[in-house]
């Protein structure tokens, strides 16, 4: 500090003496530097004025010193440290804390030019540097303390999370201790959630696009298996694309409290190997391939016998059958299925019929449809975007 204070302008005997009037000045100081923190808006609801107030007046205190060249007293040694973490324990947002922090040079400037006389400007604006950079180098070691301290806070709500997790996951009852993790974590008892299986492939990815949210009260719980990554959180209204919509993996929803997110998470954990690449399926979609596998040790032959009719159509033709069979049984429309296929509703019922004589399953019939999903998902007539 005296190095640069040396470069910029001497301790001169004005100099001391201006901030020697400044200093005297120091409630008006406090009032200037609250006053402007409270057009800045929020970010600081969980911050007691008393804290603010205290704050601002060992702030200004300490810059004041440092610029005139004295000894720090030893309460005010690390305030940039003790700030920097108590700011972090409070929640504050870091550009909220960067943006009150550096209304210290606005006010110290603002002082400055009360008490200095007109003709004394051209003096003043020659330590405009040094006030500056003496603003700047305790923003730096305010942020520098409240980084870290965020870091360790992290670490720690991290490691409380696994923990609190790892018993719900793991309970013969999740409702046992459902109430109880809730409790520690901070969420909803009774809340409606989701949970999202990613496969360790996609892991480092679906944690890059969720990074943003974490920090955000749409943040996800996050839990690692040894082949895979689950993300839990409160069911919320996804605006747009869901974040992780674009990976592969399985999402469940509509739990219905937190206790059902063990039994959600084993559901996923079953369903994760059949889902297709490049998006989220859920278990609507996946359980005719999940039951195509389960049935093929016991009725090897059921594939080939069942959908052997479709065989002998061109493949072409046995394309569209299939496609629209798949289309009706989103929906059970005809109405539906022709408008997502622009076609004619003639089309569709030929091509219901057509399938019907091809595998003697009937579209229409709900025990038909399931054992025909189940016959074509454990078949290579899906493509594995359409494998369902």
């Amino acid at each position: 500090m005296t190095a640069k204070q040396d470069a910029a302008a001497p301790y001169d005997d004005w100099w001391i003496a201006t901030l020697t009037d400044l200093l005297a000045d120091l409630d008006a100081l406090v009032d200037d530097f609250v006053a402007r923190l409270r057009e800045v808006g929020s970010g600081y609801e969980d911050v007691s004025g008393t804290d603010i107030r205290a704050t601002a007046r060992d702030t200004l205190t300490l810059l004041i010193t440092e610029l005139r060249g004295e000894q720090i007293p030893g309460q005010l040694a690390d305030l940039p440290q003790r700030l920097g973490v108590r700011r972090a324990r409070q929640g504050v947002d870091r550009d909220r804390l960067l943006e009150a922090v550096r209304l210290d040079y606005r006010v110290l400037w603002a002082g400055l030019t009360r008490v200095v006389a007109p003709g004394d400007a051209a003096l003043l604006v020659a330590h405009a540097e040094v006030v500056l950079s003496t603003v700047e180098d305790y923003i730096s070691e305010v942020q520098v303390a409240f980084l870290n301290e965020r870091e360790v806070l992290a670490l720690d709500s991290r490691a409380n999370e696994t923990r609190a997790f790892a018993r719900l996951l793991a309970a013969d009852d999740p409702e046992d201790v459902a109430a109880e993790v809730a409790r520690e974590l901070g969420i909803s008892l009774e809340a409606e959630y989701e949970v999202i299986l990613v496969p360790s492939s996609a892991a480092a990815a679906a944690r890059h696009l969720v990074a943003d949210l974490q920090h955000t009260r749409n943040r996800f719980l996050v839990w690692d298996f040894d082949d895979g990554v689950l993300f839990v959180r409160p069911r919320t209204e996804v605006l747009g694309r869901h974040p992780l919509g674009a990976i592969r993996g399985v999402v469940i929803d509509e739990i219905a409290g937190l206790a059902g997110v063990a039994d959600a998470a084993r559901l996923a954990h079953r369903l994760a190997p059949h889902a297709p690449e490049g998006r989220l399926s859920d278990e609507h979609e996946l359980w005719p391939p999940v039951a195509a596998a389960a049935l093929a040790p016991l009725l090897p032959g059921l594939s080939p016998q069942a959908l052997a009719g479709l065989d002998s159509v061109p493949p072409g033709d046995g394309e569209r059958i299939v496609e629209t069979f798949l289309a009706y049984c989103d929906t059970g429309s005809v109405k539906h299925t022709a408008e997502a296929g622009y076609v004619h509703r003639n089309t569709v019922v030929n091509r219901l019929r057509a399938f019907h004589d091809l595998t003697g399953m009937d579209p229409t019939v709900p025990r038909d449809a399931a054992r025909a999903l189940i016959a074509l998902a454990g078949s290579a007539w899906l493509t594995p975007d359409r494998r369902s």
